[in-house]
């Protein structure tokens, strides 16, 4: 078999019953960091994964590790082309249930620093709130007709706790979980459950270089499925838990911690 852009299709589907109640997932930004562990944590489970990337090399590297899996090089940028790659999912994979919104850009500089422009900001935001919003809104009336189906978003501590060399990420990011809400809002009661997940620092190609503890993105992963089992409409992943509450019960801390990040 062939994937969506050419590239090979892995491994087949059994009829065995699954640890999670989609028989087929999309995540998107799929070839690193929590992408490409939920991809392979996923596949492993039998689940089969639409990995979707924008990077053809790392993409067929993917396909050539993972079984129970199809690639797929999309570039998110491309708003326009969103309906008609979500109508070419849905037709290349019908029992499509699950949907994690994955893919993220983030600039670590101050937002008045030298060379970060009107490209630097759009690409952040596009990539971040806008696609996910548009892919989800193309995919949910195939979802709406699917058992258990799920929209993931995922975002960060960042968007109640922005810190100051991540202004437009952190409002993207902010922006992304209010939509959530609000979609979940207006789908319950119904067929398709809306997921915020949160994630702490995760060591990811994205973090390369910056101090701090990082989350294992395996780990990363793993808690993130289990959330994902669990029912909860948000998922607080490792230290995103600690900083609920210190957002809820003592700010100022969070904020300190934040500043000096």
């Amino acid at each position: 078999m062939r994937g969506r852009a050419g590239l090979p299709t892995v491994g087949r589907m059994t009829n065995r019953i699954l640890p999670y109640p989609w028989p087929s997932c999309l995540v998107t930004g799929a070839t690193s960091g929590i992408g490409l562990q939920l991809v392979r944590q996923l596949a492993e489970a039998g689940v089969e994964v639409v990995a979707l990337g924008r990077d053809v090399a790392r993409l067929e590297a993917l396909a050539a590790r993972a079984a129970r899996l199809t690639v797929v090089q999309a570039d998110l940028l491309d708003l326009d082309a969103i309906p008609a790659l979500a109508a070419r999912l849905v037709a290349a994979h019908p029992r499509l249930a699950g949907v994690v919104l994955n893919a993220g850009v983030q600039h670590d500089v101050r937002f008045d620093a030298e060379g970060y422009g009107p490209r630097q900001v759009r690409d952040e935001v596009t990539v971040n709130l806008t696609a996910p919003m548009l892919l989800a809104q193309a995919l949910l009336p195939h979802l709406a007709a699917q058992p258990h189906a799920t929209i993931a978003c995922m975002t960060s501590v960042l968007a109640q706790s922005p810190k100051p060399r991540a202004a437009v990420y952190s409002a993207t990011k902010a922006g992304l979980a209010r939509f959530a809400d609000a979609l979940r809002l207006q789908l319950e009661p119904g067929p398709v459950r809306v997921v915020e997940l949160v994630v702490p620092l995760v060591d990811t190609p994205m973090t390369a270089g910056r101090p701090g503890a990082k989350l294992p993105a395996e780990e990363a992963a793993a808690a993130i499925l289990a959330g994902l089992r669990s029912g909860r409409p948000v998922v607080r992943v490792g230290k995103a838990r600690a900083a609920a509450w210190l957002h809820r019960f003592a700010p100022w801390i969070l904020a300190r911690v934040m500043r000096a990040s």
